[in-house]
């Protein structure tokens, strides 16, 4: 048996090597962690700008790739690792089949999970049999909205296994107008343009066909800025460009500063069709703008519909025309849903709250798996 520790190690297992918002979440609770208790390390799928900010923090990382989702290699490499190292605990942030492995080496899983995208995609491992199966070796699953927590109850998961803890989001930096110009002059935005912000990976349920559409409809004082890649980006491109938004949408590709180009925007859209709850509706708000969004999901447990931000019917293009419209045409209503959210954001939405309720979660699952934790437990926090 493992003799225990005043640290105890974290082992997360994450699947993206670029910024999305599960790796931003991650590297938010890695840094409000509390270190005289807990340790982390990450186990990555290859190499990325994720990696490299992992490694400036000094946390220890180990790469195992994986040809497919079922790939008896990287499950034998990542079995091997957990009988070498033994974690205290394996937290999942993707992947399910790391919990059979973990429940072999007797080691306790949490995950995060958020809604599964089975309604676009209905990979084998992701069917509910098997979800339901997988998920009997998770002790318990993180969820970031009740909503996310009543679909897997739907799915037949206990209730008792899933833990609501809401993701927090920084404080905004200081920022100068002459910073927040120089952003709006490098993407091309005229001063007087009500600019638009989107930010996510370029898949379907993203809504983006949604959401240019709806542009197509405004006068030509509305542009928009898309940040993020995916297997649809020239496919949107072109769409823009058949819907006659050449000069009013810019694509950026991936950016590595999406905060600071929402702080220079008027307001931030979030059409999804799908969506847990977005990170990107957090970090608008935290930059002072209100968010236009679906009205999916735990989006209304963000968004308070005319306070912070307005909320339409997902894939409602005259919807999502109107609400942005109102928005355009009502600068003094902009502002003012936006001081609404940056205080929501400041208020309610603390790093250090998230960090500590998962430092709490980890400790009751460990007292649940085994007894000689209960000292660690009983410390003040």
């Amino acid at each position: 048996m493992k003799q225990h520790t005043s640290s105890i190690r974290i082992l997360h297992v994450t699947d993206s090597r670029t910024f999305a918002g599960t790796e931003r979440a991650l590297l938010m609770l890695i840094d409000h962690s509390d270190a005289s208790r807990f340790s982390h390390e990450v186990v990555c799928r290859g190499r990325g700008s994720f990696l490299d900010a992992l490694k400036a923090r000094s946390i220890p990382v180990r790469i195992i790739s994986r040809f497919s989702k079922l790939d008896p290699i990287a499950f034998a490499r990542f079995l091997l690792l957990l009988l070498i190292s033994r974690p205290d605990v394996v937290h999942l942030h993707c992947g399910r089949l790391e919990a059979l492995a973990a429940a072999l080496c007797g080691i306790p899983v949490v995950e995060r999970k958020n809604v599964c995208r089975n309604d676009y995609y209905r990979p084998l491992i992701n069917t509910v049999w098997a979800d339901r199966l997988l998920n009997k070796f998770v002790k318990m699953s993180i969820v970031p909205a009740n909503a996310v927590r009543r679909h897997y109850i739907e799915r037949g998961y206990e209730p008792d296994k899933l833990r609501v803890i809401y993701n927090g989001v920084e404080p905004a930096p200081e920022r100068s107008p002459n910073e927040l110009a120089e952003t709006r002059k490098q993407l091309g935005v005229d001063d007087h343009a009500f600019l638009l912000a989107f930010a996510g990976r370029l898949t379907p349920e993203k809504g983006l066909p949604v959401l240019l559409a709806g542009l197509g409809s405004l006068p030509l004082y509305v542009e928009c800025v898309i940040m993020g890649d995916g297997p649809h980006f020239e496919e949107y491109k072109r769409l823009a460009l058949e819907t006659g938004l050449d000069g009013r949408v810019i694509f950026t590709g991936y950016s590595n500063d999406v905060r600071r180009t929402f702080a220079a925007s008027d307001a931030v859209v979030v059409p999804s069709l799908s969506e847990p709850l977005a990170n990107v509706v957090l970090e608008a708000f935290a930059e002072g703008k209100p968010v236009i969004g679906s009205c999916v999901e735990g989006m209304p447990e963000a968004i308070e519909d005319g306070l912070t931000g307005l909320l339409v019917p997902p894939g409602a293009i005259r919807a999502l025309a109107r609400a942005i419209e109102k928005l355009a045409e009502d600068r003094l209503l902009t502002e003012r849903m936006g001081a609404a959210a940056r205080k929501k954001a400041g208020n309610t939405l603390s790093p250090s709250l998230m960090a500590s309720q998962t430092e709490q979660l980890y400790m009751e699952v460990l007292v649940q798996h085994a007894s000689r934790y209960a000292d660690a437990y009983a410390r003040p926090r």
